[in-house]
């Protein structure tokens, strides 16, 4: 847990920087308007992709299962993409200077990948080669809540910094082995995760009630399981993979009740004459 406050860290340390750039810089309006002309709170849903990211490099490994027995081993993991697809529902704060909205909701998420291994077998003093050929499809139901931060850019465009957590039930598991496995050599994720992430994206105001914000999330440390310096880096087989999650969020304000069709009070000068309309006292543009 010693590397998540560094990360927290940095996270407010950049957002207090940009808002006090902000403080030399014209005033733009609020992506959320804070004048009561919008609920603090509201509904969002974000389709999207999961990409499992493997290592860049892949380096022979010399390891042993018996005393009479080595394996040399060479792993090659493949990411391959998923389903995703979350709803929930956010609550504005009152005084963005840190953050602007907290939301919470469900997701469903799916991980796919493979891995290719090859290499040779001595046993005693009998030399042969070996493959395997595995994949998994991973189905699982994810809780998640995040903190998140506009850095405007624009009057209508804006970056969005998250930090986050979510909890993972796999629900579904596909493994598909072929070939040789060594099972001192293979690890999984267990059927309940538990990790924190991070995520960016880069918004803009579609409409006055819609805000569209592309974003990509990755987690940075795990609880469960043991992070073991993987920074969210999760195994499958032989290898580790990297969930990387690629979303477009609909984020949908909502105008108070009664604001946007308030009532005209008519009042006649005259019997047949010209009448006159205005907005009630409770009424404020």
């Amino acid at each position: 847990m010693r590397r998540f406050p560094l990360v927290l860290l940095a996270w407010l340390g950049l957002a207090s920087l940009m808002n006090a750039q902000r403080l030399f810089e014209r005033k733009r309006p609020d992506i959320i308007p804070l004048d009561g002309k919008m609920r603090r709170t509201g509904f969002y849903f974000a389709p999207g992709v999961t990409y499992t990211l493997t290592r860049f490099n892949n380096e022979e490994e010399t390891f042993g299962t018996e005393p009479d027995t080595v394996y040399n081993a060479l792993y090659d993991p493949e990411g391959r993409l998923g389903l995703y697809l979350e709803a929930g529902w956010f609550l504005a704060t009152r005084d963005p200077v840190i953050l602007d909205y907290w939301d919470v909701g469900l997701a469903y998420k799916q991980l796919r990948g493979g891995e290719a291994g090859s290499g040779t077998l001595l046993v005693a003093d009998t030399l042969g080669e070996w493959t395997s050929d595995n994949a998994f499809n991973d189905q699982h139901l994810t809780l998640h809540v995040n903190a998140n931060k506009f850095i405007q850019t624009t009057d209508r465009s804006f970056v969005q910094l998250s930090l986050g957590a979510n909890a993972d039930w796999r629900f579904g598991t596909g493994r598909e082995q072929d070939g040789l496995q060594v099972p001192t050599r293979q690890d999984f994720p267990p059927e309940l995760i538990g990790q924190f992430h991070v995520k960016v994206g880069y918004g803009f105001k579609a409409t006055e009630r819609l805000l569209v914000i592309p974003a990509i999330e990755t987690p940075v440390f795990s609880v469960v399981p043991e992070d073991d310096g993987r920074f969210g880096a999760l195994p499958w087989f032989s290898s580790e993979y990297r969930p990387l999650i690629l979303s477009v969020r609909f984020l949908f304000l909502r105008y108070p009740k009664g604001f946007a069709c308030p009532p005209a009070i008519k009042h006649n000068e005259f019997e047949g004459g010209k009448g006159k309309q205005y907005k009630p006292d409770s009424y404020h543009p």
